[in-house]
């Protein structure tokens, strides 16, 4: 689909009339589809800013809208009309001098002394390599219960449409940013070229441009198509254009690099190096990760090469080269790419009564901190993404010399040991020990009780969830008691009623993740 005035118009017709019922979410989704299908230096570029603007305004986002005026009058926005924006312009500096600062606090950052050398890492964590987990992560120091351990950005990521192999929202792409996955309330601009590419700063747009979307954009519609292979594919295109579109020089450096041991603590993330360095560090970190023995057709990505304007030529010459790469990357991401979830941005349908909707999935990213974390079924962290940054955060209190422990697929309160340890070797090749597998626990439905007084608070809390998500008081209370409950209680774990004091502490800290970046 090429860029559309027609098209254009249209979509910016249907957010005004979302505008009009004050559905204010849908009518931003669908202006921002309205500046994606605009022919450049249209006047339909400007309209689309300028009514993003007056959504912002009525949201009270008084910033956003200014900075959309600017985008409006910068982008052919009708000369006859300046007269609204400027009165709306007038309205903003006058409520923002005479607002008073929010403080917002941000509980998701590093709550412990950071890594000299890996500012987003928690000092106490240090890699250590075994015969029986291999490369693994252990604390030196008692952790606590909603301790956060590592803030993790990813070396790519990418968000996820609609595909025959998994179900998302198709405007999934008009509310994230396709370099960084950012949502920025909606804030953001589009690709010159395409219609379906988003970006939340100028900065990410050019990066992108130089990176990937220079190759992704004449072939996007193939690319939206094809479901996860797509990361193996942007991945791919960074590292090609990281040496100037030479792939020999790409050989050379895989050819080098394909088995080395290096990981991420071998490297030096503190200071500011240019960008090329830190992606080459970032290259070698994920090219030394775990590989799955799976044999890839790679179907998808030999068409859109195949087809591709500016590559087919370099494609045919080096088929069996770039195959072998692509190859690499997706055995690697069978074993270290994370999905990447997120409260639905649309608060009007987070209901209080779904609590699925904390939890979409929008995207795939490699996390190469998070990915040295070994698998246990009964998970002593949880991951909670956050505009494209993987918080790990601690669930039961560690100790000293203990390892850290992710959960890669159901935990032992929802599957029982068999159902497990199947999927688990069917998809990552291990026989996981675990605490939980090897004592055999019980899922929730069959653990015994334990405490009775916890119990009834158990049942308390779960009763007024509902209640404690509609207010940041009630939200910050429940959770700090639940954290509190579960720190002092550690040594009775696991337990009907703790299990069930976790589940809420995990919601609660959902939900705080959701009010993060909540447009209203």
């Amino acid at each position: 689909m090429h860029k559309s005035n027609k098209t254009s118009n249209l979509l910016r017709q249907e957010g005004n009339d979302f505008y009009k019922k004050r559905e204010f979410f849908q009518a931003l989704l669908k202006y921002n589809q309205s500046l994606c299908y605009a022919e450049s230096e249209s006047e339909n570029l400007g309209l689309a800013y300028a009514n993003r603007s007056a959504v912002y305004f009525e949201i009270k986002l008084y910033d956003q809208s200014l900075n959309n005026i600017v985008l409006a009058e910068k982008n052919f926005y009708p000369k006859e009309n300046l007269s609204i924006l400027y009165q709306r312009r007038l309205k903003c500096e006058e409520f923002t001098r005479n607002e008073s600062k929010k403080y917002v606090q941000n509980y998701f950052k590093l709550s412990l002394p950071t890594n000299k050398k890996l500012p987003f890492v928690a000092s106490c964590l240090k890699i250590e390599n075994s015969k029986k987990y291999g490369r693994h992560i252990i604390t030196t120091t008692d952790l606590s219960v909603g301790d956060i351990i590592a803030v993790d950005k990813s070396f790519c990521s990418i968000p996820i449409s609609e595909s025959q192999f998994v179900k998302v929202s198709e405007l999934n792409i008009y509310q994230r940013c396709n370099n960084c996955m950012k949502s920025s309330r909606l804030n953001m601009i589009p690709c010159q070229n395409c219609c379906y590419a988003m970006f939340c700063s100028q900065e990410c747009y050019e990066f992108a441009m130089k990176y990937f979307h220079q190759y992704e954009c004449p072939v996007i519609t193939d690319i939206l198509k094809s479901g996860s292979v797509n990361m193996s594919l942007r991945i791919f295109f960074i590292s090609l254009a990281l040496f100037g579109d030479s792939i020999n020089c790409l050989k050379n450096f895989y050819e080098e690099n394909k088995k080395n041991s290096k990981n991420i603590f071998d490297f030096d993330f503190s200071t500011t190096k240019s960008v090329e360095n830190m992606l080459i560090m970032k290259l070698k970190c994920l090219l030394s990760l775990s590989k799955s023995s799976k044999q890839y057709q790679l179907a998808y990505q030999k068409t859109i090469l195949n087809n591709h304007s500016t590559l087919h030529s370099m494609y045919v010459e080096n088929k069996d080269f770039i195959h072998d790469f692509i190859q690499d990357l997706c055995q690697i991401s069978d074993h270290n790419f994370h999905g990447i979830f997120s409260s639905n941005l649309d608060t009007k349908i987070f209901d209080n009564s779904n609590l699925k909707s904390l939890q979409e999935p929008i995207g795939s990213g490699s996390f190469l901190f998070t990915s040295l974390i070994n698998h246990s079924c009964t998970p002593n962290i949880l991951r909670v993404c956050l505009d494209g940054e993987m918080c790990l955060v601690v669930c039961r209190k560690i100790e000293k010399d203990s390892q850290i422990y992710d959960c890669y697929k159901n935990n032992f309160l929802m599957e029982r040991r068999e159902r497990r340890q199947n999927i688990l070797y069917q998809h990552f090749n291990f026989n996981c020990d675990c605490e939980a597998c090897f004592n055999d626990w019980p899922t929730l439905k069959e653990l015994i009780i334990n405490d009775m007084k916890l119990m009834k608070y158990a049942k308390k809390i779960n009763d007024e969830l509902i209640e404690s998500l509609k207010t940041s008081s009630k939200l910050t209370n429940s959770f700090k008691k639940c954290k509190d409950i579960l720190q002092e209680n550690f040594k009775k774990y696991p337990s009907m009623e703790l299990c069930l004091i976790e589940k809420s502490y995990v919601t609660f800290l959902l939900k705080l993740a959701a009010n993060h970046i909540s447009l209203f």
